[in-house]
């Protein structure tokens, strides 16, 4: 309508016989049934999926907080994808331990249908004997991390409601020799053994892990970015297994590459950030190598709340300084202000924070 928009409620499929539809389903109380009760439907349950010795933890799928279904639009999104930017399975620090798979490491999941590689997160509020992994990546987004290729093909007899939320399962570490996170203005088209991306302010981060580790980083480096002209800085520690490089054109970064024997540790909010800004200097390329920003750039950390693009950091740092309280933290930040879902994060943050303190 001119001056003003409409929203269209969906129209409910059935009509009744004079042509009148209503509003809603059972608006007048009644069932389509030939008496208009509502009926019991009497069933026997199938047999759940039991564990067994080479399949002894049980994989609940589900969903995360800033994605939807397969990210065909989240995943568009830079903001939501900077909160949890690959896929990943949640694991009982006690389980970690009997399957040798440790934080931050890649885990191959296995059920008697298929496998995916996904990184671990070793928590306690995943119960013991479970396994949690969301259903959202896809090969659009990650090399091996669609949990459909694991779940089973029984449905529900009487509604055909697949079985997706239950399957016994097994998890061991996968060995890598290497591991890298990069950013780059172009979709990457070079990849990894593992590899997961995410849209971000300017470009696209990526998670990699290598089975390997002979490999000539800095034409990898070209090849990811894309960039085979412009300045290159790199460096080296062949010994320690510590790459670093960087791609420009111009002004702006093409790319960085960060190669580490272990899970890579380097801002990754900052890193991404990169992508969107100017360097003119030989001191601003310097410091995409080394990783992190100067110290007159508080690293933000991961984020928290994607609707004001609060860090984990930031967060910290207002708990040190008195904040208290989700609501201490939303009058300061801004965090958890909006659309609320990031509040139990931040009270999770707080509390942890204070156990902190008091040890």
């Amino acid at each position: 309508q001119p001056g003003g928009s409409t929203q269209a409620e969906p129209p409910p499929d059935a009509v009744n016989s004079t042509g009148h539809q209503p509003t809603r389903f059972f608006a007048n109380g009644n069932f389509y049934t030939p008496d208009r009760k509502a009926r019991f439907i009497a069933i026997r349950p199938t047999v759940e999926t039991r564990t067994t010795p080479d399949f002894p933890l049980i994989l609940n799928t589900g969903r995360i907080r800033d994605h939807w279904h397969t990210m065909t639009r989240t995943g568009k999104s830079p903001r939501l994808s900077q909160h949890i930017a690959e896929p990943f399975v949640e694991i009982h620090p006690v389980d970690a331990q009997r399957h040798g798979v440790g934080d931050a490491d890649i885990a191959r999941v296995s059920t008697p249908r298929g496998e995916v590689l996904v990184r671990a997160l070793v928590t306690t509020r995943q119960r013991q004997g479970s396994l949690f992994a969301p259903m959202h990546w896809t090969d659009q987004f990650a090399a091996r991390g669609r949990l459909d290729t694991l779940t089973t093909s029984l449905t529900d007899p009487v509604s055909g409601q697949p079985a997706l939320k239950h399957v016994a399962a097994r998890i061991e570490k996968f060995t890598a020799r290497a591991f890298g996170f990069a950013v780059t203005r172009k979709r990457p088209v070079a990849m990894a053994d593992y590899w997961a991306v995410a849209r971000c302010r300017g470009g696209w981060r990526v998670e990699l892990a290598f089975a390997r580790d002979d490999v000539d980083w800095t034409a990898f480096a070209g090849s990811l970015f894309d960039a085979a002209d412009g300045e290159m800085l790199a460096y080296h520690d062949r010994e320690a297994g510590q790459h670093r490089i960087a791609a420009f054109d111009g002004e702006h970064l093409a790319g960085a590459l960060f190669i580490a024997p272990g899970p890579v540790a380097v801002s990754r909010g900052w890193a991404a950030e990169q992508l969107d800004e100017v360097h003119a200097s030989q001191r601003q390329r310097f410091r995409i190598v080394a990783g992190r920003a100067g110290a007159e750039r508080p690293d933000a950390g991961a984020t928290v709340c994607s609707c004001f693009n609060v860090g984990v950091n930031q967060i910290t740092a207002a708990v040190a300084a008195g904040c208290t309280s989700v609501d201490a933290i939303g009058a300061t930040l801004k965090a958890g202000t909006n659309c609320g879902s990031c509040r139990s994060e931040i009270r999770a943050i707080i509390a942890a924070n204070r156990v902190e303190a008091a040890e």
